[in-house]
Order: C-alpha cells, then structure tokens, then sequence
C-alpha cells in the first residue's frame, strides 16, 4: 500500500482556467477551503493557440508532456518546448500558446515564490523521502509505472509523504516544492 492515495489522472474533473480559454486538472495544491492556495499542481490541455491566465505575484514552470511540440510565446520571447522540456516564468508574464500538433499536455507548476522554490526532474529511484517543510509529488511518466504494488497510468501522481519511504519503478516526474529559505542542499 502507498504512503498516500494515489490520484488518477483519468478521474480528475476538468476546471476552466481563470480566462476561460482553456482547461486543466488539478494534480495536487495546499488550497484552503476558501480555494487560495500558495501551490499548485496541475495538468493542461492545450487544444489550441490561446493566451495563459495571468497570475500576479505567482511564479511558474510549464513541462512538455507531448505528444509533439509546443511554441510558448513569453513576454514577446518565443520558445519551443518538446515533450521534457521545462520554461519558468512569472505569472504576470504575458504568455501565448501554440500547440503544434492535437492532444497536447502540460505538467504546470504554480507558486508563491516568495513562499516556495520548485524544481521538476526525472526519477527512476525508489525510496523518495522528504526533508522537512518539503512536497514532493510524482506523476507517472508512462503506463509501466509502479509503486509499491499498486499500478500506475500516465499521469498518475502521488504526494510522498516524509514519513514513509516508497519503492517506486518506472519513470515519474518528481516536482519538488522547497519552502524558500530552506538550506540549498535539501532540494533535489
């Protein structure tokens, strides 16, 4: 049994985005019940060219996830990301999408900087741990991934849990959140 539910992509609802121009599912977030959160996960669907919602004040970093390529327009900066790649930037940028292709997908991550500093890897490890203040969570990169003996699909996610280490196999991403002000060599 995992340390924490495992969260099934396939079962999230869709959410408008705060412009109404596109959607996305919610992975994980620490929002309260008033809904304000200090960070999010979530997972967009990019069906076609459109503009970001902006978040003031709000820092973020957009993977990849494909199928193709993807042209983020940032700031009046272009940048093309293939599946793996990563772009931060901040949430009152002025942002553009294009997907180039049909069925993209975008792992987002959202955050007070002021609060948190983040970073997304690839992991094939087990025994993922958290140092304190730290969330961790690890969304499955293909239908092959497991953790302890429960199966996971693409886009499937857990939150490590500090106090229990995991035996993971296969290929996740690992967003890590650090509360700012955290020693350096906590942070993967």
């Amino acid at each position: 049994m995992p340390a924490a539910p495992i969260v099934r992509y396939a079962d999230l609802p869709t959410q408008p985005w705060k412009n109404g121009k596109g959607v996305s599912r919610t992975l994980f977030s620490d929002s309260n019940s008033q809904g304000a959160w200090s960070w999010k996960v979530s997972i967009a669907e990019i069906s076609q060219s459109q503009p970001y919602s902006q978040y003031p004040g709000i820092d973020r970093v957009q993977v990849a996830l494909g199928p193709g390529e993807i042209d983020l327009e940032v700031g009046g900066e272009r940048h093309r990301l293939r599946a793996g790649e990563q772009l931060a930037f901040a949430g009152e940028d002025e942002v553009l999408v294009a997907p180039l292709g049909t069925g993209f997908l975008a792992l987002n991550l959202m955050f007070v900087g002021e609060q948190w500093e983040a970073t997304v890897s690839t992991t094939n490890g087990s025994g993922q741990e958290c140092s304190n203040g730290q969330v961790k969570i690890l969304v499955a990169l293909n239908d092959r991934c497991q953790v302890g003996n429960d199966q996971l699909n693409r886009l499937d996610a857990l939150m490590v849990r500090s106090e229990s280490p995991l035996n993971i196999s296969g290929s996740f991403y690992l967003v890590t959140y650090t509360p700012s002000g955290e020693d350096s060599n906590s942070k993967i």
